[in-house]
């Protein structure tokens, strides 16, 4: 009951358009219990008397009656179906807000493919029952209950013997609603683990290819078919098995109306023309009983979907504005870190533990170390991407929890290291941060990065489309677009992960030559391999196994028998060894 209770929520901003649904339903049931009445009367009364203008009106009246029969069928179609796609419209801009919302860690956690299932195949199924499925089902047992009511009046005894099958009917029907209910909640997690196994698949193609494993993915995405088969035709032998059984148990009903209606007729005890109304009444109950089974699976479907996307909508985010959070003022830049120590939800360790820096306003800092030592976590928790567990993270000495996310992610500008681009032109790609950026401001930005002269030379210039995640561009022309992108926002603070990784040497020359102006002013953290870069840093942190090992200005660093100078000494004598490879020297 309390999934109903959620799902009517999303009926009461409709509330005109359910209106105009029953309004239709009840002219439908009304409307269809008059055309055996008219029948009765033809042949009990207008026939027998001759009265040829009686049987002329009426004739005319069981016309009229199903052209308006037709008008409100058409009325109540129109209506549901319109009201389902409007719930299913705003209950997937609600899951797609939710999720906007939500801390990076939960997608680390979640499936890309069961989110997608959800929000597609389960909203869908909810929109079929929602849609046309819950009104019919309404419909249906009104129909049943009126019809019913109606025969009783005509001739209460024919009535018993008409509708005596229906409590074994019932039975099986339940029974079924038992049964079906397990297997569908199992059809619907099957299809998220067969979504999530073709999504890794396509957007993993280029690591398929690069180690030959295309069979190897044929088979996997096979078998997660084969069992997303297997519980498909569990479902079907259920359904297989009792749909037949109520197609016969309502046939039975218009058999006990034959035999024992058509001794009554022989008999004297009731009319002709009574006869033939029940016939159309028991029609009217035949066929929403046939409809039960169909629309109880449609219910089951909604049923098991439903609760998996309340599961999404109830998971609170982690990284949230607190109630007394302010705007954030313009920030000078000085960044400090006070005994932060940061551990995954799900993780066994510390990532980053009892991290302590501090980078003045207009300062380069670089963050060096090895594979898995903190260093993209470190700089996650700049913009919130998470949240310490202990330690505080300061601009200009103010904790970062005190300010709306909004405003503090608008002064920050961030390339990553796993580059983003959306299926857009390179311009709209460029100024996703400033929709309203100039075409002055958006080219001055591709210069910047020295994005402007690849871009120039593309058929369209900056009105080029791209493909998904920059599809159709090299590794290092998509760091450049995203480099633009994040110079374009003009941040307080800039945060490079790594962001000239998949650039040439000569490339990251001269990026570096347009970053040199671009930082000036602005506080700037570099992850960086290469010396070349970490070089101009005026701080360097070192970090080991998420502690700060060594910090302090490069020169400082070189003369200290630490971490730093083994690094940087090995990488001067691979200089000495092989020359050609001096602007490609690379730390960690």
């Amino acid at each position: 009951m309390k999934v109903f209770k959620r799902l009517f929520l999303y009926v009461i901003p409709h509330c005109r358009l359910v209106i105009t649904t029953f309004i239709s339903m009840l002219s439908i049931l009304v409307l269809g219990l008059l055309p055996p009445l008219i029948l009765r009367t033809v042949v009990d009364i207008a026939l027998p008397s001759g009265a040829l203008d009686s049987v002329a009106w009426l004739v005319a009246s069981y016309i009229l009656v199903n052209l308006l029969l037709g008008v409100s069928n058409y009325g109540q179609w129109y209506s549901f179906e319109l009201l389902g796609q409007r719930m299913a419209r705003d209950l997937q801009l609600d899951l797609h807000n939710h999720l906007q919302r939500m801390h990076l860690e939960y997608f680390r956690k979640q499936k890309t493919g069961d989110i997608m299932s959800r929000v597609t195949e389960d909203v869908s199924s909810l929109n079929e029952f929602m849609g046309w499925g819950a009104i019919l089902l309404v419909s249906n047992a009104l129909t049943v209950l009126v019809t019913i009511g109606v025969m009783l009046w005509l001739n209460w005894q024919f009535t018993v013997a008409a509708v005596a099958v229906f409590p074994l009917l019932a039975f099986v029907v339940v029974r079924f609603d038992k049964r079906i209910r397990p297997i569908w909640t199992r059809v619907r997690e099957e299809m998220s683990k067969l979504t999530t196994v073709l999504q890794e698949n396509v957007s993993g193609v280029r690591t398929v290819k690069a180690f030959a494993r295309e069979s190897y993915e044929v088979g996997k995405f096979g078998a997660r078919n084969k069992g997303f088969l297997g519980v498909n035709l569990e479902r079907i032998k259920v359904e297989s098995n009792t749909q037949p059984f109520i197609e016969f148990l309502s046939s039975l009903a218009i058999i006990s109306l034959l035999w024992y209606g058509g001794g009554q007729v022989a008999g004297d005890r009731i009319s002709l023309g009574t006869l033939i109304a029940f016939q159309g009444y028991i029609f009217n109950l035949v066929w929403p009983t046939r409809m039960l089974g169909m629309l109880l699976n449609l219910m089951e479907q909604a049923l098991a979907a439903t609760p998996r996307l309340f599961e999404i909508l109830d998971t609170p985010s982690a990284i949230i504005d607190a109630p007394s959070s302010t705007t954030a003022p313009e920030f000078a830049g000085t960044l400090e870190f006070k005994d932060v120590t940061f551990q995954f939800s799900d993780g066994d360790n510390e990532v980053l533990k009892a991290v302590s820096f501090t980078v003045e306003a207009g300062q380069v800092l670089a963050i060096i170390g090895g594979t898995g030592s903190g260093k993209s976590t470190l700089v996650g928790l700049i913009p919130r991407f998470f949240d310490p567990q202990q330690g505080e993270v300061l601009i200009d000495g103010v904790n970062i929890r005190s300010y709306t996310l909004e405003s503090l992610r608008r002064q920050i500008g961030i390339v990553l290291q796993d580059t983003v681009l959306f299926s857009a032109t390179i311009a709209e790609n460029i100024a996703y941060g400033r929709p309203d950026a100039t075409r002055g401001e958006i080219e001055r930005a591709a210069r910047l990065a020295q994005a402007h002269e690849f871009v120039a030379q593309l058929p369209r210039g900056y009105d080029t489309p791209i493909g998904e995640r920059g599809v159709g561009l090299s590794g290092g022309q998509k760091q450049r677009v995203a480099l633009a992108r994040a110079l374009l926002m003009n941040p307080r603070i800039l945060v490079l992960d790594e962001a000239t990784a998949s650039v040439d040497t000569h490339t990251e020359y001269l990026i570096q030559e347009g970053l040199s102006d671009v930082m000036q002013g602005r506080t700037s953290v570099i992850i960086a391999k290469r010396l070349s870069t970490i070089e101009q840093a005026d701080y360097v942190i070192v970090l080991e196994h998420g502690e700060v090992v060594e910090q302090g200005k490069p020169r400082e660093l070189v003369e200290q028998h630490g971490y730093f100078r083994k690094m940087y000494l090995s990488q001067h004598h691979n200089d000495e060894t092989a020359p050609a490879a001096t602007d490609s020297r690379e730390v960690g």
